[in-house]
């Protein structure tokens, strides 16, 4: 096992500044307009990384409206998982470096 988590989060904030989308309201308008049917609640959850998933639709749509790829549109992040911290706490332990030491840069 690798060890780590991946976290996905979608980048729709920064997208919208980047293409002057003043509000969640002005967003959802737009996707209106594309014919994608989405409550405002929906996607407030979605825009502010609440939602639990996400529907393809809506990926491509957000694809299509900010011109970019799939990939643009999310930042992925590892997560350490606590099987992994819990090897690295047991490394430190074998080779004698304690908690204080290693953040003090000893």
């Amino acid at each position: 096992m690798s060890g780590h988590k991946i976290k996905a989060e979608l980048r729709i904030r920064e997208l919208m500044v980047e293409h002057k989308i003043r509000s969640v309201s002005a967003l959802h308008r737009l996707l209106i307009a594309r014919r994608v049917t989405v409550s405002h609640s929906q996607l407030l959850r979605i825009v502010d990384n609440k939602a639990e998933h996400w529907k393809v639709e809506f990926i491509e749509a957000f694809a299509e409206l900010f011109n970019c790829s799939v990939q643009d549109l999310f930042r992925f992040e590892k997560l350490a998982t606590i099987e992994a911290s819990a090897d690295a706490a047991a490394q430190d332990k074998d080779s004698g470096v304690s908690a204080e030491n290693k953040s003090a840069g000893v």
